[in-house]
């Protein structure tokens, strides 16, 4: 019995060492980044966990193809045979060689859309979805405007090469691509590491140029991605990942080397899988100011460090907005005003911290007065069982 007793308090130590070595050594937020611009958010929150010029307008590359893919998954038949155009057939840049007049179902194009960026095969999806492209990028931007719901992007062709009108932001195309994500022939385009292309111009096996996707650099959290280059843009990339409690949408914009760019997409994987925890308000949960009490639509959910506090803060407009440490923007949602009558709900200040996360047991402040009543009560079991062996 001893024994048993013993070997549990082993078991015990050194399960919460290791978690307390794990709270200790934390993986730092990225203190640089070569990209320009670049944002992490949680895809199932819409919560942002790290940003850096993330609303300056910049030009996307080839990540444009999201938006071009999300959209004629929405707005076409994928069984559908597509006439490939003279025009698609002679887009610049890089190519799945398609040839004018062939027939190609849609779901191939989207594939060498994806996988290998084809710009011709952009062009015919784009054609075939709206009668031409200046018809598709025209419903495309309302799309995105009214639909997805980004403000400070506007494209001018569905491939992403280069047009002085042709921009998007890190957060933007983050909210664009979480959106995206939320459809599963999406995600499955959007996952693709190789494809045996047969077309009549071309037969090869296509491997996706996103190397944390292709698996040139191991990332098993990796769900998927789309990588872009053009010389006015440099490199830009999108990369999604997830585990079992977070699903992120990393973007990282102009950077000078595909070196560069993914350094900084693995550090902001690391920093957002690991050191971030969902947690919620609860609906009908109100808010008081100094004019009005608002209330909660619904159950309202965020991402933030594990360990650390929030503020929650309601203006005028009743527009409650979560903040993090840094005084940063983590997410915000439209609060319903509360007629003094139906008042009588949880009632939270317009400016408070944080409750406390299941997840955060771990930290210090609570972990270690716990670990150590448990090893009182343990300790008070031993010597228990040693009064009782010597009565006996």
């Amino acid at each position: 019995m001893k024994k048993k007793i013993i070997l549990m308090v082993m078991i015990l130590f050194a399960s919460t060492s290791a978690m307390a070595s794990a709270n200790e050594y934390p993986i730092k937020k990225p203190d640089s980044l070569f990209s320009k611009s670049a944002v992490l958010i949680d895809s199932g929150t819409g919560s942002v966990l790290y940003s850096k010029n993330a609303k300056k307008k910049m030009n996307p590359a080839s990540i444009t193809k999201i938006a071009t893919a999300i959209y004629a998954i929405e707005h076409s038949d994928l069984e559908d045979v597509v006439t490939v155009s003279e025009n698609a057939a002679n887009t610049e840049g890089s190519t799945v060689y398609l040839l004018p007049g062939e027939k190609i179902s849609l779901d191939q194009l989207m594939k060498g859309m994806m996988v290998n960026s084809g710009n011709d095969a952009a062009v015919a999806i784009a054609e075939h979805t709206e009668g031409s492209v200046n018809s598709f990028v025209k419903k495309l931007n309302e799309f995105l405007k009214e639909d997805v719901g980004v403000n400070n992007t506007h494209f001018e062709n569905p491939h992403g090469l280069y047009d002085e009108n042709h921009y998007t932001t890190a957060y933007d195309m983050a909210k664009i691509t979480s959106y995206a994500l939320k459809n599963d022939v999406f995600r499955n385009f959007f996952g693709i590491d190789s494809f045996e292309w047969k077309s009549e111009g071309w037969k090869t096996t296509l491997f996706n140029h996103h190397k944390l996707v292709k698996g040139e650099l191991p990332y098993p959290e990796v769900t998927g991605g789309k990588n872009g280059f053009i010389t006015e843009a440099n490199h830009t990339l999108v990369t999604s990942a997830e585990n079992d409690g977070l699903s992120v949408v990393a973007v990282t914009l102009n950077a000078q080397s595909k070196r560069a760019i993914y350094a900084d997409t693995t550090s902001l994987l690391d920093y957002g899988l690991n050191q971030f925890t969902r947690s919620y308000l609860a609906k009908d949960s109100e808010f008081q100011t100094e004019r009005s009490t608002y209330q909660l639509k619904a159950d309202f959910h965020y991402t933030k460090r594990i360990s650390h506090s929030v503020d929650e803060v309601v203006d005028d407009k009743g527009i409650l907005t979560i903040y993090n440490e840094e005084n940063q923007e983590v997410a915000s949602t439209e609060l319903q005003s509360v007629p003094k009558s139906d008042r009588g709900g949880q009632e939270v200040l317009a400016s408070s911290s944080d409750k406390l996360d299941a997840s955060e047991l771990t930290d210090s402040k609570i972990f270690y007065p716990v670990f150590l009543y448990l090893i009182i009560l343990v300790m008070m079991g031993i010597s228990l069982i040693r009064k009782r062996e010597n009565e006996l």
